[in-house]
């Protein structure tokens, strides 16, 4: 298009292309190309060349649209009141040093948010809102701030990183840790809206829990059963939802037994704010998904002998350190040679420069499949919000690594990160957990 407007008319071009002069100048516009100003057909008939101007970045405008396009869409319009426990949280997490100035505000609401900086506003949420709601002088000033904090939750959570559960098995001195498969769930807005449902209905019916079959319903979020690397079992799980907690029921089916058991209890105030929830029960799932255990043995069995390969490859290297020259035999070669030709001790300097190199890659790439397999087996990924059983309390971190060991008849899964405070923000100290298996 650009050739074709500055090498004739545009009314030539029209008339060639089927269109009015109009509907050629709008096409240039949207495809972003400039049209030859006032006059300049003039100035080529006397015989002068005018200069073309360059054809602008078209790649520059597309990001610039497309960052416009995730700004609408990241757009949040919120209340007086909202906006005033939105500025409490972040400023909560700004004291304790969160960077929040990537959540651009507005007199009506919010502009842009990261998710993960939704994600933990959600978390200071659910930790201090009675706090914020204890200040109000009136019943019906409480009443007010308390529609408008759900209302504020309602709008966070499709802006918010999901964060995840890990359902550990609850002991009963028939199995051990090592015995018993864990269960993963990541937290979608729909997963939080099934357990509001279920607690509110346990609560206002006198129910001890509710239970709703998560292998029929799976499809609204993703769950990962963890078991030992060779097993390949049918799982049926339900989700036990009580007035103060939630917790899965499983039964495994393996070809020769089946194994029901039900894992421990996580409290609803450390999932979400439950009080704050929006009852909204005619919302569709919005994603298809599995739950499901899938054997992994080959790939953990490939995973294990390229780190036994590389491991020799390290301590043979190393042996040979002491026979390899120093920089000051090198030196001498290079006098000795001093034709441009290196000779053999260059060559072996050389040979052990780029062997270091090398082996510093393979210990990236096998750093980097350790991290994928612990992903597609625990569902869990660098930067998600991970609440779990640690000894005898919950323990919320952010997942800043993850690896996998295997020790004899064992397989570990190791998760670490920073740990969440218990007033909901983030905190200095580091936490870990691991998952072990039996590699059968």
């Amino acid at each position: 298009m650009f050739a074709l407007v500055w090498e004739r008319p545009a009314t030539v071009v029209a008339r060639e292309l089927g269109i009015s002069d109009v509907a050629l100048g709008k096409l240039c516009r949207r495809l972003q190309v400039p049209k030859p100003p006032r006059g300049y057909w003039a100035r080529v008939a006397s015989g002068k060349t005018p200069r073309k101007p360059p054809l602008p970045a078209y790649r520059t405008e597309v990001e610039g649209r497309l960052r416009k396009q995730v700004k609408s869409k990241n757009q949040v319009p919120l209340s007086k009141l909202q906006l005033e426990f939105l500025r409490y949280a972040l400023d909560e997490l700004a004291g304790s040093g969160v960077d929040t100035k990537a959540c651009e505000l507005a007199y009506d609401g919010i502009r842009s948010i990261p998710p993960e900086l939704a994600a933990q506003i959600l978390i200071v949420l659910q930790t201090r809102y009675e706090k914020w709601l204890a200040d109000r002088t009136t019943a019906s000033s409480m009443n007010g701030a308390f529609s408008s904090l759900s209302n504020l939750v309602g709008k966070l959570l499709p802006h918010a990183k999901e964060q995840l559960l890990i359902f550990r098995r609850k002991t009963d001195g028939r199995y051990s840790r090592a015995d018993s498969p864990t269960i993963s769930i990541r937290v979608t807005p729909d997963f939080l809206g099934r357990i509001a449902h279920l607690s509110r209905l346990a609560r206002d019916n006198g129910l001890a829990y509710a239970a709703a079959d998560m292998s029929a319903l799976d499809h609204a979020w993703s769950v990962k059963q963890i078991y030992s690397p060779s097993a390949y079992s049918r799982a049926k799980t339900e989700l036990c939802v009580s007035s103060h907690d939630v917790w899965i029921r499983a039964d495994v089916d393996d070809t020769w037994s089946r194994d029901r058991f039900e894992t421990a209890r996580i409290p609803l105030r450390e999932v979400c704010p439950i009080d704050l929830m929006p009852a909204n029960e005619k919302r569709l799932p919005g994603r298809i998904q599995r739950a499901g255990i899938k054997p992994y043995a080959e790939r953990l069995q490939a995973l294990q002998e390229a780190q036994a390969v590389y491991e020799a490859l390290v301590e043979a290297t190393y042996d040979m350190d002491r026979a390899v020259p120093n920089e000051r035999l090198a030196l001498f070669d290079r006098l000795w040679f001093s034709r441009g030709e290196a000779g053999p001790f260059v060559g072996a300097r050389q040979a052990w420069w780029q062997l270091e190199a090398d082996l510093e890659i393979w210990e990236q790439e096998l750093e980097s499949e350790s991290v994928v397999l612990c992903q597609d087996v625990l569902g869990i990924e660098v930067g998600d919000i991970v609440l779990v059983e640690a000894g005898k309390s919950l323990v919320r971190f952010e997942v800043e690594g993850m690896n996998v060991n295997t020790h004899e008849n064992r397989v570990m899964f190791t998760v670490w990160g920073r740990r969440f405070r218990k007033d909901g923000l983030p905190g200095k100290r580091s936490e870990h957990f691991s998952i072990v298996l039996e590699n059968a």
